[in-house]
């Protein structure tokens, strides 16, 4: 792409169905159509899948992009379908430098700060974020994150976060904040590399 993108990697939600359901799509393209973020989306179910979509695609989108992993997930790892997931670690080892990873996926970043810094450290991301805790798509039983993150993408092409220029780290984490004061209970977690003494 010739702009800063979403670029999403979307797991399968219903376990064994074989279809993306409910996706993320919806959200993304409300996006788009606000002139807020061009996106690209792939649904990915297994490991080599994703090292495909990240070798070939991921790897041309410009610095100040978002890697958004829709999937299900638990700590330090995310799950793209019943029998592939993949680990924090494994991740890392994709090129993101300037750019912002959030893992949508349930309890993913229920793990020490220490392990995120290694994160980005190895990947060179600018921003990681995500969640705590289990947190609901559609199912109004859980805390709501497809609120959230509705919010966390359009403030950040509102306030007009250029990730390769660090002066604009400061307004993520201002958006940060918010978002924890709105959602305090969706665990919501979003590090710098300043904020993290990288």
């Amino acid at each position: 792409m010739d702009e800063s993108c979403i670029y999403c990697i979307e797991g399968h939600w219903n376990y064994g169905s074989g279809e993306v359901d409910p996706s993320v799509e919806p959200i993304l393209e409300m996006l788009r159509r606000l002139k807020q973020w061009p996106y690209v989306r792939r649904d990915c179910a297994t490991h080599s899948e994703l090292k495909y979509w990240i070798n070939e695609e991921w790897c041309h989108c410009l610095e100040g992009s978002i890697l958004y992993f829709a999937t299900h997930g638990g700590p330090g790892r995310i799950s793209l379908s019943h029998a592939e997931g993949v680990t924090l670690d494994s991740i890392a080892e994709t090129d993101c430098k300037n750019c912002w990873v959030h893992f949508g996926g349930c309890s993913v970043l229920s793990v020490a700060d220490d392990k995120v810094k290694e994160f980005m450290a190895e990947s060179g991301a600018t921003v990681v974020s995500g969640y705590a805790v289990s947190t609901g798509w559609t199912d109004v039983t859980y805390p709501p994150a497809v609120a959230l993150e509705l919010l966390l993408f359009s403030s950040a092409a509102v306030k007009k976060v250029k990730l390769h220029h660090g002066g604009s780290r400061h307004k993520v984490l201002e958006i940060a904040h918010d978002l924890k004061d709105r959602f305090p209970d969706c665990g919501f977690k979003l590090h710098t590399k300043e904020s993290l003494g990288l």
